[in-house]
């Protein structure tokens, strides 16, 4: 990381005409089906879907994301924002397509495959209506890029409000045939839009300069407009220096915290009986809530690397369990079972602690936290069935709307490097908050001071360690005989937690340079993912009783040599 710190964000070439490129080709791709559907009367279906699908994730997801990346590292909030949320967008409703391809009558190979692995009904969920649901929480946030594009240049308000429209048409299409053609004209818009821009950009970056008109100068310029709100936002802590080295990822990951409650706010309300497609949509907008805690660690920003990482951890978790209750189960879920299930206390506890790390920040930061908080609460598993969907789709509806405001209020914020848009006043002071903190500050000081002092970027992830491997911890534990309901919806809880996240720390602690640092998050996410695949798993897969030993004496062998690692590590340190 260090080297790439040296390296300055201006010598890295203009990613946005990869952005407006990849944009440009999906919406193509989708125009071309739409005005093929309208002209010969019938719709695509079958392998059609399932090719354009798979193009859409590649150019529209991959590519795009790639210039996402990019942006972040050139300092550029909106683009970096932007691109890696349509990412997510275009990869999703190319998973969808793969779904309607999949669940149409297919021939050859492929139907006599998935006939054989009986999964026809994994294949045929209400693709619309989850699809439905997930495009119009990117109808909100694409208005809002919109918005905040208009203080940018001339060309990017277009082709986000093209993007915005073309989408509000899709939806419109999943249930009437006349909307396609609308947005298949909308999506025509955005090609041309971005085959414009990416000209523009492309000479920009031979000429260094603007030859082409619509960048370089914006609708409105918000660096000049007034600071009304920033005495608030810094009235009772000390200003932070700025970092410019990679952009601002808060907004990304408001952003994701938006969509994702949506989506299981349709579902708690039985608009979508089952949550296949929305586990996909979930899962996917999960991943570039990661990458905002990536980008926040990268920025060494202990807090949101943490906080980012739980709320993907927490999304990912409750999506697939819904999966596995809603379609593999069929929502027939014993008695007692949900009750067995304790891993949601974790969550819960761990809420907590962020609201109470975050006291010293903005008010908005604050409720954001407590309506976490809350949502954590909605779905203990011992709350009734009766009452859980309700009170969890009453609470994703009221934390859908805090992100959504918060995503725009920190986009605003971070291009106009001021507080423009109201987030409140700090509700404790730093050094209040320190001081009622003291107790545990006086029992760690002498590491504190110890510690050596290039260490503190390789401990940034150590917060996220310690949370989802007390989330894996506590969502293994159970009775002595558990029914095999109960081991298939704990999988998800102890395989996320334990073993997916403990990668993605793993992969932090490589990138601080730590002694040991990334060897034992690995250790632990291979015992979690063996754990895992034996206790959980081993059910369906007929293992063994007697297995048990090996697989005790395999537990064993990785923590003693976890043990030493730790006790070199501690060595190295002192």
């Amino acid at each position: 990381m260090s080297s790439a710190d040296r390296f300055p964000a201006s010598f890295y070439g203009e990613p946005g005409m990869l952005g407006l490129l990849a944009n440009g080709i999906s919406a193509f791709l989708v125009l071309l089906q739409n005005f093929n559907g309208a002209r010969t009367g019938v719709p695509p279906h079958g392998v059609e879907h399932i090719l354009a699908g798979v193009h859409l994730i590649l150019i529209g997801g991959v590519c795009q994301l790639l210039a996402g990346f990019l942006s972040f590292r050139k300092y550029d909030h909106l683009s970096g924002t932007s691109f890696v949320g349509y990412a997510a967008l275009w990869s999703s409703y190319g998973a969808t397509r793969i779904f309607m391809g999949a669940s149409s009558p297919l021939s050859g190979n492929l139907s006599s495959a998935i006939t054989s692995l009986e999964i026809t009904e994994w294949l045929s969920p209400p693709i619309s209506q989850s699809a439905i649901a997930g495009l119009i929480p990117y109808i909100l946030l694409s208005f809002i890029l919109a918005f905040c594009s208009a203080t940018v240049n001339y060309i990017m308000p277009f082709v986000f409000g093209a993007i915005t429209g073309a989408l509000v048409f899709e939806a419109v299409g999943l249930v009437g045939r006349w909307g396609l053609v609308v947005s298949g004209v909308l999506e025509l818009l955005i090609l041309l839009f971005a085959i414009y821009g990416s000209a523009a950009l492309l000479i920009k970056g031979v000429s260094q300069r603007y030859v082409l008109k619509g960048f370089g100068n914006p609708l409105f310029n918000v660096l000049l407009l007034g600071t009304a709100n920033s005495s608030s936002s810094q009235g009772l802590g000390q200003e932070k220096k700025k970092n410019t080295k990679y952009a601002e990822p808060m907004a990304l990951g408001f952003f994701c915290d938006t969509v994702s409650p949506f989506i299981f706010t349709f579902y708690c309300f039985g608009y979508v009986p089952s949550f296949a497609v929305g586990a996909v949509w979930v899962s996917i907008i999960s991943g570039a809530q990661l990458f905002s805690s990536y980008y926040s660690y990268l920025r060494q920003d202990c807090y949101h690397t943490t906080k980012f990482g739980l709320h993907c951890t927490y999304w990912l978790v409750k999506s697939w369990e819904e999966f596995v209750l809603s379609v593999l189960m069929g929502k027939q879920v014993p008695a007692g079972t949900r009750e067995a299930m304790v891993g949601n206390w974790f969550f819960v506890a761990a809420a907590v602690i962020i609201c109470v790390v975050s006291l010293n920040m903005d008010t908005l930061e604050l409720l954001h936290n407590s309506l976490f908080l809350l949502l954590t609460v909605s779905t203990i598993s011992q709350i009734p069935l009766g009452g859980y969907y309700i009170f969890f789709g009453v609470s994703c509806s009221l934390f859908a709307a805090i992100s959504f405001y918060s995503t725009f209020t920190r986009l605003v914020n971070s291009i106009a490097e001021k507080s423009l848009i109201l987030v409140g006043p700090q509700p404790v002071s730093t050094d209040r908050l320190q001081g009622a903190l003291a107790v545990l500050r006086r029992c760690m000081g002498k590491v504190w001071q110890q510690a050596p002092a290039g260490c503190m970027a390789s401990e940034l992830p150590d917060a996220l360690f310690y949370l989802t491997n007390g989330l894996a911890a506590l969502s293994a534990v159970h009775a002595s005989q558990p029914n095999p309901s109960f081991l298939h919806l704990t999988v998800p809880w102890v395989l996320i937690s334990g073993a997916v996240i403990q990668a993605y720390v793993s992969r932090l602690q490589v990138q601080g340079g730590r002694r040991f640092g990334s060897v034992i998050p690995s250790f632990y996410a291979a015992i979690w993912a063996t754990w895992t695949w034996y206790r959980f798993a081993g059910y369906l897969l007929d293992i063994s009783a007697g297995s048990a030993y090996g697989f005790a004496a395999g537990a064993i062998a990785f923590l003693v040599a976890n043990g030493f690692l730790m006790l070199i590590d501690s060595c190295c340190l002192w």
